[in-house]
């Protein structure tokens, strides 16, 4: 039996990948700094000042490893970068150094950032565009990819980073639809956010993220590189938030305060051909999942 070791097992991602690989018959455990799961049977808890996983590896071998875990806030990042460091980068060195010494037919995903890409030159982005993160966040993720670089190079670790773009879906309790969903309920008149409503991203359900990462582990050569996952298509924020907006109240009015959050870049298109090429489609419309994260939202 294939068995996985999702590090974040407790966070927005993680706890989809724990579902979607315990429906596959998996063999999964989690690790997380709560005491206890809520997701998963075989779970082991991380001290999140002095994270250690050696105990991890050398109670089980893996045949993969996924880090969902660390810090996933720009703004943080800004406000508190050595803080980023050492959850993006000093945790991803740590498992890296404990697959090498305990597991190493380990294969590690490593759950980068589009924010590494900054403001791009050009668009659609692809793996090969110039790294320039504006981001304390950007930065970190960045440096997570070198050291899986280094590991294989090195070390013969098997591992790859996978840059992802704007996630959302079921259960994701910050980020642009939760914060306009609670504007919302604080006046349903109208709602106000950054920017001017021109500023894209490209959005990535989570089920699809789920999908990606499967089809990586089985098809990708895990030689250190990228692949960037998202689903191709550009949309503006504008859009994005009425739609989520018409599917609560048709009746409640959207501003921008054309006021630039640090940390932001401007648009975001993904060149997906390294992932379509591995097999991997996009299962939802941007609608329907639209529909299915107001549905979660509104009912918790």
């Amino acid at each position: 039996m294939t068995s996985i070791l999702i590090i974040g097992s407790e966070g927005f991602i993680g706890g989809h990948l724990v579902q979607h690989f315990a429906a596959k018959g998996w063999e999964v455990h989690g690790a997380d700094i709560l005491a206890q799961s809520t997701a998963c049977a075989r779970y082991y808890q991380v001290d999140p000042k002095n994270s250690s996983y050696t105990a991890v590896f050398s109670d089980h071998p893996f045949n993969y490893c996924i880090f969902a875990g660390g810090n996933g806030s720009v703004p943080l990042s800004v406000e508190r970068p050595f803080f980023d460091y050492e959850m993006n980068v000093y945790n991803v060195a740590k498992l890296l150094e404990d697959i090498r010494q305990h597991n190493k037919g380990c294969r590690f995903i490593h759950l980068s950032s589009a924010a590494v890409y900054g403001n791009p030159g050009y668009l659609p982005i692809d793996e090969k565009h110039p790294v320039q993160p504006v981001s304390p966040y950007g930065w970190h993720k960045y440096l997570a990819e070198n050291l899986c670089l280094e590991y294989f190079q090195l070390h013969h670790i098997s591992s790859i980073s996978l840059r992802i773009f704007s996630v959302y879906g079921e259960k994701l309790r910050k980020q642009l639809f939760w914060d306009t969903y609670h504007k919302y309920l604080k006046n349903t008149a109208e709602v106000t956010l950054f920017g001017d409503g021109t500023e894209s991203r490209d959005f990535i359900y989570i089920a699809d993220i789920c999908s990606a990462i499967d089809v990586v582990m089985s098809k990708a050569v895990f030689d250190g590189g990228v692949i960037n996952v998202a689903n191709g298509e550009e949309t503006t924020i504008k859009h994005a938030v009425e739609l989520f907006l018409a599917n609560i109240d048709g009746n409640c009015q959207l501003h921008f305060n054309k006021i630039t959050k640090e940390g932001d870049p401007k648009n975001w298109k993904a060149d997906i051909t390294k992932l379509r090429a591995l097999g991997f489609i996009p299962g939802s419309s941007f609608e329907e999942s639209i529909k299915n994260t107001v549905r979660w939202i509104t009912t918790i």
